[in-house]
């Protein structure tokens, strides 16, 4: 039973104002990624060699992170300490 009550109180607390800034930044990653301007307003524009799709990958990862701080859990993105439960 104490393991239980450790483990609840591990968790890091949301607050209102950190949950408005995850929903608005999940936000901005997605209108960011279906890219309605057709390319005019990027960070780093795709036609630089090698580094082009870089924003891309690093806004995909700060959605996944408003996705982690909000509590929706992705199957493919899973932590490993979620993945082996101490016994």
């Amino acid at each position: 039973m104490n393991k239980e009550i450790a483990s609840v109180s591990d968790r890091p607390r949301r607050t209102v104002l950190g949950t408005l800034v995850a929903v608005a930044v999940a936000i901005f990653c997605v209108v960011y990624m279906l890219n309605p301007t057709a390319g005019f307003f990027e960070f780093i524009p795709d036609s630089i060699p090698f580094i082009g799709n870089v924003d891309e990958g690093l806004i995909m990862l700060l959605f996944l992170a408003c996705l982690k701080y909000l509590g929706i859990d992705i199957p493919l993105v899973k932590s490993s300490r979620n993945a082996n439960p101490r016994q």
